[in-house]
């Protein structure tokens, strides 16, 4: 018999409207959002906010520190290919610039993290 678990996200450093704007994109996909790395417990991803490209590397150490394993995708404020870049060269499985459509959000995690269910079609 298979166990289905709800897949866990971590989220770091954003504020409580890009969380609340996050909780409901990974809703849809099943993905249960954390603000907090005691409750995620064993997160399977983590989401961390980067408003500036020196943040990066702090972002990423603290995210290793939260959910060693788990791969970590940079949320960035803006498309910027250098910043892209930067982030994963140390480190992140993915960058999403934020002024983008959600729906560029959605096909990244399901690229990225086939298993996901996708209830809503």
């Amino acid at each position: 018999m298979v166990s289905l678990r709800t897949t866990r996200a971590l989220l770091l450093g954003a504020d409580e409207s890009l969380a609340s704007l996050l909780a409901d994109v990974l809703g849809d996909l099943g993905i249960a959002l954390f603000l907090d790395a005691g409750d995620a417990a064993r997160p399977d991803l983590v989401l961390a906010h980067v408003e500036r490209g020196e943040a990066i590397l702090p972002v990423l150490t603290h995210a290793r520190d939260c959910a060693a394993a788990a791969p970590v995708v940079v949320l960035l404020p803006f498309a910027d290919e250098r910043l892209v870049s930067r982030a994963l060269c140390q480190g992140a499985r993915a960058c999403f610039a934020l002024g983008r459509p959600l729906d560029e959000l959605r096909a990244l995690l399901r690229s990225h993290f086939p298993l996901l269910e996708t209830p809503h079609g």
